[in-house]
């Protein structure tokens, strides 16, 4: 027997669900099944954030690559290290700047 359930969204994320779903081949109604069955199989949701980068974000690792080709870097052996040398660049800001 099946029933009907009512889920309220927004528009454009019951379309952008339906592109994915049309895209794997599903209807939305036959993936949101799909995924209550697995729910309910396997007790777990498993849920992902994949996320495409923006043009900003490959252009900053580009350049995050260059530095590291270059040189221009530094590197810590550890979390206490990286603090150390934050402490001792203020610290020499601050002695500069009076």
């Amino acid at each position: 027997m099946n029933t009907t359930i009512h889920i309220k969204t927004d528009i454009q994320t019951r379309d952008s669900a339906k592109k994915v779903a049309e895209d794997f081949g599903f209807t939305l109604t036959s993936l949101v099944n799909a995924m209550l069955k697995q729910i309910a199989r396997t007790k777990r949701l498993t849920l992902s954030l994949d996320e495409t980068p923006n043009q900003y974000m490959i252009d900053a690792l580009k350049q995050s690559e260059e530095d590291v080709k270059a040189g221009r870097v530094i590197s810590f052996e550890s979390g206490q290290e990286a603090l150390d040398y934050l402490a001792k660049e203020i610290a020499d800001e601050k002695q500069a700047t009076h």
